[in-house]
């Protein structure tokens, strides 16, 4: 039998932006579909040669088509000309829609093929699927480490499909459920996935592993135990040892995603992983996801020394009612803490967390936000907020499946994972019972345009203007009615926004420019206990966004910043593009020490200092605050003198080191400028 296996589409990042090719390598690489390559290998296994195919590909090689139609039209013309006995399409919630267009393409192409579908979406929602469209033939439900092999060997024999275990297919027309398969019980007993038929996968930064299965928990939205169930399970450390170098022989990458919702359940195991790790000396790096219930400062810095150098925390909600709720039950001063220790340790935390629950009130909300913005206070802290998705057959969502409510965004469904067509949105308005991911359940406290704003506003604010963000939240203590006061003055200076011109305004510069005039107009003069603490992030987040300033950088045309070349009497130090040096009317290391400590900021003494921000093409801004000697020199470097009048401009104004000469002062002044890359030089 001639088997193909199909990813589901998941690569939204090749809608926000043009990518080249080897950015997008990378990016599928990292996307590799694990679960389904763990499938491909155990066909192997069996003798066969199954084809997997990354619709990921496919679709970035659409994008780059400039006769473009459909994307699902293109991709059923690919799959039209490959001729397979079985087609296997894995599926996700964000992108089900296209998957069963798809599914529907490829068997009007191939009528004698099957056409089944897997994964966690197709997974709770079988039956419905089965009698809603025509073109899927059966599902494949949950772990199908066994239940694949044997429904291949069933078709190929033509036999009868009612033995087959963790299936779901038709039987007299009817939709018929098998009951299910066994969990795979020894995780290190599966052979190693099938990266081989996974092309892109050598272009990862971070090579993705299964590390375990199942969760113990039972939180009111999520699905993880519809498709793993609450069997938790891990490999063993010396079988992830073996797989880790197998990668760094194969594809020589030593940095890895770790797959599994919870890995850091049972302790003892997470420490024995560690320390065979670090007993192993390889100097792998990895990335796991965690409860923080879960660890501890100790296991934190354990895990630190052991590699890893990112986690992701399900917070889910910043108020304590909402946490027993939804069952999930986290202290959440320990969460705090828990970010603070990763942080502590250089570890890049992901703090996810959620609005838009039904029982959510105002406080509720507050809380969450407050919980979002207090996270900026740590560089390695990556807050994230959604709206909540009643992911299908969740307790959410089968307490609110007949008030569900279809919002009349379009765009919001970009949130969702995955762009949206005219035909997707039919389909979802049809089937609510398969398609619940896009509908929002009822909020009877909130009003939804409030809460779709909020997020907007706090996971742009957070990439423009992070400190100020941060700063005003401090300074006020309830972000939320900082975005009110925001949201007021937005409506009175702008058109009022909804929908889809909502989310793109947040999305593009007019929205930081726009908030700075907010924060200098009304904020600080009206609602502000720490103004000159304010003051000072707002001209920093002006100067490091480019800005409200009256003329740009000067050009690096002519200049060579390399650290070697000789400083000449007549060389021309100079700011390079990209750097900008400002003064302010405070302290602003202090600013951020009393941000970090959450000290108070209203009795910060007034002292101007000067600061030199150079803008960097990838990641945040480099800010140095600058001794009198240095803000002198950069001053005297943009006149556009030469290093000699430097110097004797130096010695005219009597600017002395104690023990050192002038011109020597002046030269060492210079050369740290340069290693800090705040001058180059131009030739005279």
């Amino acid at each position: 039998m001639k088997v193909c296996l199909i990813s589901a589409p998941t690569a939204n990042q090749f809608d926000s932006r043009p990518v080249g090719e080897p950015e997008a390598s990378r990016i599928m690489g990292e996307l590799a579909p694990v679960g389904l390559l763990s499938l491909a290998a155990v066909l192997e296994a069996k003798g066969l040669h199954p084809e997997v195919v990354d619709l990921n590909r496919i679709y970035y090689n659409w994008l780059q088509d400039s006769n473009k139609t459909d994307f699902c039209a293109f991709a059923g013309d690919w799959f039209a000309g490959r001729d397979f006995d079985f087609f296997g399409l894995s599926t996700v919630c964000s992108s089900y829609p296209l998957t069963l267009r798809l599914a529907a393409e490829i068997k009007h192409a191939h009528r004698n093929s099957v056409v089944a579908l897997g994964g966690p979406q197709a997974s709770v929602v079988d039956i419905a699927t089965l009698r809603a469209f025509p073109a899927i033939d059966l599902v494949v439900r949950g772990e199908a480490e066994q239940s694949l092999p044997e429904l291949v060997d069933a078709l190929t024999a033509a036999g009868s499909l009612a033995a087959v275990p963790g299936i779901t297919f038709r039987h007299q027309g009817e939709a018929t459920r098998n009951p299910e398969a066994p969990l795979v019980a020894d995780l290190d007993a599966l052979p190693f996935p099938a990266f081989h038929l996974f092309p892109d996968v050598r272009h990862c930064r971070h090579f993705p592993l299964e590390l375990g299965r199942g969760c113990p928990f039972a939180c009111t939205f999520c699905s993880t135990n519809d498709f793993f169930r609450r069997k938790f399970r891990l490999k063993t450390p010396e079988h992830m040892i073996a797989e880790m170098r197998r990668v760094r022989e194969t594809y020589g990458i030593g940095s890895f995603e770790l797959v599994h919702d919870m890995f850091t359940v049972d302790r003892k195991r997470v420490v024995a992983f560690c320390e065979a790790l670090l007993e192993s000396q390889e100097n792998f790096t990895w990335g796991c996801s965690a409860r923080t219930d879960c660890v501890d400062e100790e296991l934190i810095e354990l895990m630190s020394r052991a590699g890893c150098r990112g986690i992701f925390f399900g917070i889910e909600s910043g108020s304590v009612r909402m946490q027993k709720v939804i069952d999930k039950g986290l202290e959440l001063n320990d969460s705090a803490e828990r970010v603070r220790s990763c942080d502590k340790f250089k570890i890049n935390t992901a703090v996810s967390l959620m609005a838009g629950f039904p029982d959510e009130t105002m406080d509720d909300l507050r809380a969450t936000a407050a919980f979002f913005v207090d996270s900026l206070r740590y560089d390695h802290a990556d807050p994230q907020l959604s709206i909540l998705a009643p992911l299908a057959a969740t307790p959410i969502q089968k307490q609110h499946k007949d008030a569900l409510v279809l919002s009349d965004d379009a765009a919001d469904m970009s949130y969702r994972g995955w762009r949206q067509e005219a035909p997707d949105h039919a389909m979802i308005a049809g089937h609510p019972e398969i398609f619940s991911s896009f509908y929002s359940v009822p909020l009877p406290h909130l009003e939804r345009e409030f809460v779709r704003e909020l997020r907007d506003f706090l996971l742009n604010g957070m990439r423009a203007f992070r400190r100020l963000l941060l700063g005003v939240h401090q300074d006020s203590g309830n972000i939320l009615e900082v975005f009110r006061q925001w949201r007021e003055w937005r409506q009175e200076n702008g058109a009022d926004m909804a929908g889809g011109a909502r989310t793109a305004y947040y999305a593009q510069s007019g929205f930081p420019s726009d908030f700075f005039q907010f924060v200098r107009q009304r904020y600080i003069p009206a609602a502000s206990k720490a103004p000159l603490a304010i003051t000072v992030l707002l001209e920093y987040e002006v100067a490091v966004s480019g800005r409200d300033h009256e003329s740009e950088p000067v050009g690096d045309e002519g200049m060579n910043d390399a650290e070697n070349d000789a400083l000449l009497p007549d060389s021309r130090p100079q700011l390079p593009q990209g750097v900008r040096v400002i003064q302010v009317p405070a302290d602003y290391q202090e600013i951020l020490r009393r941000l970090v400590q959450r000290r108070p900021l209203h009795d910060l003494p007034a002292r101007p200092v000067t600061l030199a921000i150079r803008r960097t093409p990838s990641g945040p801004a480099e800010v140095r605050q600058l001794s009198p000697l240095s803000a002198e020199l950069l001053g005297l470097c943009e006149g556009g003198l030469t290093f000699k009048e430097i110097t004797a401009e130096f010695q005219k104004r009597k600017i002395e080191l104690p023990g050192i000469p002038p011109d020597r002062a002046c030269l060492v002044g210079i050369e740290i400028l340069r290693q800090q890359r705040l001058i180059a030089l131009a030739s005279a």
